[in-house]
This record gives structure tokens, C-alpha cells and sequence, in this order.
């Protein structure tokens, strides 16, 4: 061979050589990329599944496989649903029943999808559910619809799950049921029981019917009045359900004011002891009814002495007496109160007797008042010095002096009902008109000079001295 040739043959070697070299490079372990997605298979499920209990789960699992049908590891594999409101699938494979229908659940790697898998999904019912489980009334004439639901093994509500017929177990007494599951209360008692029933699943809600006191209504005998003590007045009362049926429930009777008029727990026999308003209860079933009771006792006896009598000497006075009795002999409350307190005050305002005292001259009715009822006397008076509107008092250094009669320590004065008092501070120190024990007035404070007036609206006797020296005394008499 010449040397060309060799050169040649030489270089044709070295170029097959790199040929082969590339080749061995990209089918080698260095190669440059993923090998390619031929085709992908679901596993498993292997066939077609059907699901007849919503929310249940089922792992599905997929391959991804090369053009030789060799598996390739570490493929990135998704899923999908094409109805999710049948069943969704996650992207770990893991199918969730959702609702009845049906679905296709692919698997896709590469870009390349695999062949559907069909899911079904067909609710079972299983068990039939009641609401209300269990029913209670109140009141006799109330009524409960009543629903029915059919449930798959877990618990969801099979939508339409077919014909429920409803009837009643028992003698329907306490409780009737209507083909269309409406339950009346009829009578007290647990005998009854509603009945829903699908094919061959039987399910039963338990009737109790009892009375629950809603009302109660409390009435008499007579009048709600009574006008004498130790009177009674008996009282009933009446219970009522919320469909305002009668009930016969036990009662406990009360007054709300005792002092008023006591009541017998068991009877409702109401006794009337003073007058005044109380409430009359009748408690029952956890709840109560009341009516008003006004005791106002009247007077059977009722007298007033001396019916007319007449007061001439200065100041004098006079006593009249009363009684006040109801029928049954008790004695009543009496109150006295002179027409003109300017001609004649009563003292004490109670009682059986009361002592009219002379307050200036005329003519005026002693009132004698004992409940309902009540009755005057003619009180005429004369001889009396009418007392003045105004008068005035010196305060000196060391005295109160009477301007009208020079009266001092004590300075006594007479002044009318509504008159006033002035006192004029004449003297060099602090001096004050201090009122003294009972009925009292507004004292005025220290003061050298100037006037202090004060006016008498109720007769008495007012006494007064010096806050500084006691021995500066005076009286106002006001009649």
C-alpha cells in the first residue's frame, strides 16, 4: 500500500472512531435527556369502580412507561376527574366520593394520559333517620311534622331515596300520627310511637305527651273588697296549657302583703286583718296567677260627743270622743282635724278622743274620719283675743323685749296663724334667735344688728332663746 493510502485509510478510522464515540456518549450513563413518556397505565383500580356511600376514599395508582413498555422511575405523575361532583382525586391519586353520578379518572405524566378509569357512585340508604328523634309536647291539641331521611352507611342523606309511609304504634290515645307523618298530642302519656318506614327499614320516634302550665287564672267568690276585719273571701284558681286547655294542677295560695289579709295555702280562703291592697296568688306547674284584694273596712258604729259644743274662755278648750267599730265589733283606725285651724286646733290628730283648743273667735267643725266613713260637731268659739298679724321683739344686750307688752326674758308674744315675728338687733354684741324644744323654726345666726323675720303657719307654742346667752329667753304663742 502506498503511503497516500494509508493516509487515508488512517483518517477514515479516526472519524469512525468519533462516531462511535458520540454514539456510546448519548445512550451511555451521561446522558443529555429524560427518557421519553410512551405511554401511561392506572394500576390500580384495574376496572371500573362503584361507590354506594358518599365520602368514602379508594388510592389509585398509576406508571409511566418508556417505548420498550419499561417502566420509568421517578415520573411525575397528575390526575384528574372529569365530574369532581361525583368524586375528586388528588394529586397523591387519592379518589373522594362527592355526590351520586359518575366519572372518568385519568392519569397524565410526560404529556402523555392515560385510558379513563370509570367511577360510579350510587347511594345506598342503609339506615332511615326521624327528626325529631324523639317527640315531646306541652299542651294537649299541639302538632309535630315529622321528616324522614334515608342514609347511606355513613351518614349522608340519600337524596329521593324512595316512598316513606309513616303510621302509629300504640292505641292511639295519647298521640295520633297521619300518613303523612303530622303527630297530634291527644292525652297525657308515652303510649304511642311514630313509625317511618322504607322497604324493609323500619325506624320509630317515641311520643310523649305531657301538660305544661302556661296560665293561670286566679277568680272569687264575690267582689275583690273587703270591708270588715276578720271577713274572708274565697278564692279559686284555674291552670291552662299554651293551647289553653284546663289542667288539673295543684295549688299553693299566698298573699303578697300578709299584714293586708292572710290566705289559707291549701284553700284560697282569704281573711281580711287591716285595710290596704294585696295580691292573691295561687302558684302552680312553675308559675303563678294573681288577683288585687282592697280591704277597706267600714264603720258599723260610728259616733261623735258632744254633737255641737262651745268654747268662751280665753284659750279654753274642749274634748270630743269617738268610736269607730266594723261588724264584727273590731275597732277602726279614727283620725280628728278642725275645719279652721284659726278658730280652734285639735290635738292629738288620733285616737279615740282629741282635745280642741281655742285659736281665735268663730265658728268651725271638729272632724271625725274612721275609713269609709265619717262625721262633724259644731265647734263655735268666742272670748277670744285675736291675736295680731305682725309683731316685733327688741334683741338688746342682754334681753328679748316684747315691743307690744314689754315682756322680757322671756319676751312672750301672741301672733295669728301666717303671722310674722320680726326681731330688731339693737345691742353692741353677737346675739341670736335660737329655737328651742318642740314645735320648732329656722333659727337665725349671729348678728349685732339689723332684723330677723320668720313666719308662723301651724299654732303652738315656739320657744327661743340666745345662742350666745342662754338666759335671753321668749315664746311665741301662734293661735
Amino acid at each position: 500500500m502506498s503511503c497516500s493510502g494509508c493516509v487515508g485509510s488512517r483518517l477514515q478510522c479516526f472519524a469512525l472512531v468519533l462516531v462511535l464515540a458520540a454514539a456510546a456518549c448519548a445512550g451511555g450513563e451521561g446522558g443529555s435527556g429524560p427518557i421519553a413518556v410512551a405511554s401511561v397505565v392506572i394500576t390500580s383500580p384495574t376496572a371500573a369502580a362503584s361507590f354506594q356511600t358518599v365520602g368514602r376514599s379508594s388510592q389509585f395508582a398509576a406508571e409511566a412507561r418508556d417505548a420498550n413498555n419499561a417502566v420509568i422511575a421517578g415520573a411525575t405523575i397528575s390526575w384528574s376527574s372529569s365530574n369532581t361532583a361525583a368524586a375528586t382525586i388528588s394529586g397523591a391519586g387519592l379518589l373522594t366520593v362527592v355526590g351520586n353520578g359518575s366519572t372518568e379518572i385519568r392519569a397524565t405524566a410526560g404529556g402523555v394520559q392515560s385510558a379513563p378509569v370509570s367511577v360510579t357512585v350510587a347511594q345506598v340508604v342503609s339506615t332511615l333517620e326521624i327528626t325529631p328523634a324523639a317527640v315531646l309536647f306541652g299542651a294537649l291539641g299541639s302538632t309535630r311534622q315529622l321528616s324522614a331521611a334515608g342514609v347511606d352507611s355513613g351518614g349522608t342523606s340519600v337524596p329521593a331515596p324512595g316512598t316513606i309511609t309513616w303510621t302509629g304504634l300504640g292505641d292511639g290515645v295519647t298521640a295520633s300520627v297521619s300518613s303523612g307523618g303530622l303527630v297530634t298530642a291527644l292525652s297525657v302519656g308515652s303510649s304511642d310511637t311514630a313509625v317511618a318506614t322504607l322497604g324493609a327499614l323500619v325506624t320509630k320516634s317515641p311520643i310523649t305527651v305531657t301538660q305544661v302550665v302556661a296560665s293561670i287564672t286566679v277568680s272569687a267568690d264575690a267582689e275583690d273588697s273587703l270591708s270588715t276585719t276578720g271577713r274572708t273571701r274565697q278564692y279559686s284558681a284555674v291552670a291552662r296549657d299554651s293551647n289553653a286547655n284546663v289542667m288539673g294542677t295543684p295549688f299553693t295560695w299566698s298573699s303578697t302583703v300578709p299584714a293586708v289579709a292572710s290566705v289559707d295555702a291549701g284553700t284560697g280562703l282569704a281573711t281580711a286583718l287591716s285595710d290596704g291592697t294585696t295580691d292573691i296568688r295561687a302558684s302552680g306547674g312553675g308559675t303563678f296567677g294573681a288577683r288585687a284584694l282592697l280591704v277597706k273596712r267600714y264603720a258599723s258604729t260610728f259616733t261623735l260627743t258632744p254633737g255641737s259644743a262651745s268654747i268662751t274662755a280665753p284659750n279654753g278648750t274642749q274634748q270630743f270622743d269617738g268610736t269607730a267599730r266594723d261588724s264584727v265589733d273590731t275597732d277602726l283606725p279614727m283620725s280628728w282635724l278642725s275645719r279652721l285651724p284659726g278658730v280652734a286646733s285639735v290635738s292629738p290628730a288620733s285616737g279615740s278622743s282629741t282635745t280642741a283648743t281655742a285659736t281665735g273667735n268663730g265658728v268651725t267643725y271638729i272632724v271625725l274620719s274612721a275609713g269609709a266613713r265619717l262625721d262633724s260637731a259644731e265647734l263655735t268659739v268666742s272670748g277670744q283675743v285675736v291675736a295680731p298679724s305682725a309683731i316685733s321683739v327688741t334683741v338688746d344686750d342682754f334681753f328679748f323685749q316684747s315691743v307690744r307688752n314689754n315682756s322680757q326674758n322671756p319676751a312672750v308674744d301672741t301672733v295669728a296663724v301666717g303671722g310674722s315675728v320680726t326681731w330688731t338687733f339693737s345691742g353692741s354684741v353677737n346675739h341670736s334667735v335660737q329655737s328651742v324644744g318642740n314645735p320648732s323654726f329656722v333659727s337665725s345666726g349671729l348678728m349685732t344688728s339689723g332684723v330677723f323675720v320668720r313666719t308662723f303657719g301651724s299654732v303652738g307654742n315656739y320657744a327661743y332663746d340666745c345662742q350666745v346667752h342662754p338666759s335671753m329667753t321668749g315664746t311665741i304663742v301662734v293661735r
